[in-house]
């Protein structure tokens, strides 16, 4: 059975993510918060097709990907990284209270079909608002996890260094069969 996977993010990891997930044989949707995100990645994956499609956030786009999907067996949130300088505050909703959201709904979808795996993907850099995004983000997965339910599967991937190709081989593998077993944890990255 094809695996539906559902990855928020923009930029190069959304590209990087989609890439692993479609050579396995899943169905990708996308979620994005910029269009021209969104039309790149797309346009590089040889355009919107049966089993590769998305949407730029907004008002409904979750739930009429989750309904095109039908089911929903993955969901990996990658916040796009926001440059230096940023508010706090502004790093803290889109980082955090974003992807909280997201993670919370997609739980109860796949509570209510079976189970799934939940992977998020924390910012990279040595900051401090990075780290409090790390921390933050470390507490909600463990949380979800504890919450989730025998067949639902709650991660954190945090890269420190780690291309994003790095990153969406291990989120692959703990979307994979590999991955039953591990729930929240908090993996640390690095290509070095």
């Amino acid at each position: 059975m094809r695996k539906r996977v559902l990855i928020a993010g923009a930029d190069e990891m959304l590209d990087a993510l989609a890439r692993v997930f479609l050579e396995e044989g899943a169905t990708v949707a996308l979620l994005t918060p910029d269009a021209a995100s969104l039309a790149s990645v797309l346009d590089g994956l040889g355009g919107e097709q049966a089993d590769r499609f998305g949407l730029v956030a907004g008002d409904g786009a979750l739930d009429e990907l989750l309904g095109r999907l039908g089911r929903l067996d993955v969901l990996v949130c990658a916040p796009r990284m926001l440059p230096p300088g940023e508010p706090l505050t502004r790093k803290l909703d889109e980082q955090v209270v974003g992807p909280s959201g997201l993670l919370q709904v997609a739980r109860a979808w796949m509570q209510s079909r079976g189970g799934g795996r939940l992977v998020a993907v924390a910012p990279d850099g040595d900051s401090q608002a990075a780290s409090m995004v790390r921390e933050a983000l470390g507490a909600l997965v463990r949380r979800l996890a504890d919450g989730g339910g025998p067949a639902i599967r709650v991660n954190l991937l945090c890269p420190r260094g780690a291309s994003s190709a790095a990153v969406a081989d291990c989120a692959r593998f703990l979307a994979g069969g590999a991955g039953r077993a591990i729930t929240g944890q908090v993996l640390r990255l690095s290509d070095t």
